[in-house]
């Protein structure tokens, strides 16, 4: 009897053990891309990181041994003032994103709850993932010398959580000879990290002639500041070609 007593408590333990180790588990992280080198940055919650507006990141749980169990999922987004985190966004999905437009401190809370043998087990005891968003800024040089010699020949601002960008560049004459919005700088070839290119120094697909523009360059920070800059730029290749323009039509 003694015998079939142990064997049963083994069996028990064993089965015990099991369940144990097969219950819903949670390894959250968040990613997103860095705009210094363009790299996808993976973060481990308890982790912390800074990075510029406009930031996306992607939350995923990572769950496991979730198979037979009812599982209710939730993220939550607060930002982080004097110490206290105030909710904005709560999310009941197992995977979930958010794009975050202003400046601030923030956290991501990661928790679940499942449904074991009909008691409701509640894991919120994981760290949250801290990010920092900064400041904004916004500068533009005063001139290019596009001659194709690896030096100035782009015309580039340097930002910092910019989240609007609208730049307009008029020749002498006042005639409108290149836009480009922040979609087109973050997209250009030539941008890297906080330098996006807004002009190639090229009007209607020919090198732009020697000389003064204008620039009107207008932003919007993701702490509100608003940006407006309007200056001369110098186009000094050094050379010219019949090749080149201003945009006057009328030359």
């Amino acid at each position: 009897m003694k015998k079939l007593i142990t064997i049963s408590l083994l069996c028990l333990l064993a089965v015990n053990a099991w369940a144990q180790v097969t219950v819903p588990e949670a390894d959250p992280v968040v990613e997103y891309t860095a705009k210094e080198d363009g790299t996808l940055k993976t973060v481990p919650a308890g982790e912390k990181f800074s990075e510029e507006a406009p930031l996306h990141i992607d939350c995923n749980s990572q769950m496991k041994n979730t198979d037979g169990y009812t599982v209710y999922y939730e993220w939550r987004l607060s930002k982080v003032q004097s110490g206290t985190e105030n909710l904005m966004v709560r999310r009941n999905d197992e995977n979930t994103s958010f794009d975050i437009t202003q400046t601030g401190t923030y956290s991501i809370r990661f928790s679940y709850t499942y449904d074991l043998n009909g008691t409701m087990v509640d894991v919120d005891d994981i760290e949250p993932v801290t990010f920092t968003v900064p400041e904004s800024s916004l500068t533009c040089p005063d001139g290019i010398s596009p001659n194709g010699d690896g030096r100035n020949d782009f015309l580039f601002v340097t930002c910092k959580s910019i989240v609007r960008l609208e730049a307009v560049i008029f020749n002498r004459w006042g005639k409108k000879v290149a836009t480009c919005n922040l979609a087109q700088a973050q997209s250009h070839q030539e941008s890297k990290g906080n330098n996006l290119c807004i002009w190639d120094g090229y009007i209607g697909g020919r090198p732009a002639k020697d000389g003064v523009y204008f620039i009107n360059l207008v932003g919007e920070g993701s702490d509100g500041v608003a940006y407006k800059i309007k200056k001369a730029i110098n186009v000094l290749k050094g050379f010219t070609t019949d090749e080149e323009t201003d945009g006057n039509t009328n030359n």
